[in-house]
């Protein structure tokens, strides 16, 4: 009689679990990375670059790309756009794969001179809520002054649209410019 209890209890116990496991993916479909139970693709900045990791000379940032909150190697894209002598310049380049796993060095491949945003997008041809993007803006002295991750209204990840860069970018000119002013 005991075994048979046993049993019995095993067998309800799991399928409490499967009937579990089948509420939170359909609960977790369609969501947001935000708002799903586990996690998704993430991507982080990290700068100043660890000095101590030899594929990172000359970075100016490392780009770190993860998964369920494991490193994990993601498609990764990256674009500096810049105004130099009032002209607008589009530099794309290459992020160079690190030892580690979901590690990218970034180095400064477009130049010394104007102001920049650099844009590091992950999964850069997802077409959901997967792709995200980081914005990090680099001061006239080489410097990074700001990292932004952009949200939807949904809090989900996004890239910003190219209207949305030439905006960023033009008011970050304008703040120079007024700071600079006597």
């Amino acid at each position: 009689m005991r075994i048979t209890r046993s049993l019995v209890s095993r067998a309800a116990l799991g399928a409490m679990m499967v009937v579990g496991l089948v509420a939170v993916t359909a609960a977790t479909k369609g969501t947001t990375p935000r708002t799903a139970m586990f996690g998704g693709p993430w991507l982080s900045i990290e700068t100043p670059a660890n000095p101590y990791l030899a594929s990172g000379d000359g970075a100016l940032f490392l780009v770190r790309t993860y998964v369920h909150q494991t490193p994990a190697e993601l498609p990764v894209a990256g674009r500096a756009e810049g105004i130099v002598d009032g002209k607008r310049r589009s530099v794309p380049f290459t992020l160079a794969k690190t030892t580690q796993p979901g590690a990218y060095v970034v180095r400064p491949e477009w130049g010394g001179k104007g102001i920049w945003t650099v844009l590091v997008t992950a999964m850069p041809e997802a077409t959901n809520s997967w792709k995200m993007q980081a914005v990090v803006d680099v001061g006239a002295d080489g410097a990074i002054e700001k990292v932004t991750l952009p949200r939807a209204a949904n809090r989900a990840p996004r890239a910003l649209t190219d209207a949305e860069v030439e905006d960023w970018l033009r008011a970050r000119v304008k703040a120079t410019v007024a700071v600079g002013a006597h």
